[in-house]
């Protein structure tokens, strides 16, 4: 999640809830990304790391 995020609260709290729910999640925060960051990994040097992050959690996810 992006640190320089005018809704950045609002993912926190959503983590929480979901945590709450049972639901597995997991929120990493990128200091200094922008909203939006993901979608431009050439720009945002963190994008890629974000990225591989959240693949290897879905993978892991999906296939236990």
């Amino acid at each position: 999640m992006p640190t320089h995020d005018p809704v950045a609260d609002h993912g926190r709290h959503y983590a929480e809830r979901l945590r709450a729910a049972g639901t597995s999640a997991r929120l990493s925060e990128y200091p200094g990304a922008g909203h939006a960051f993901l979608s431009t990994p050439g720009v945002a040097p963190k994008a890629g790391t974000a990225r591989t992050e959240i693949l290897e959690f879905l993978r892991s996810s999906l296939t236990a």
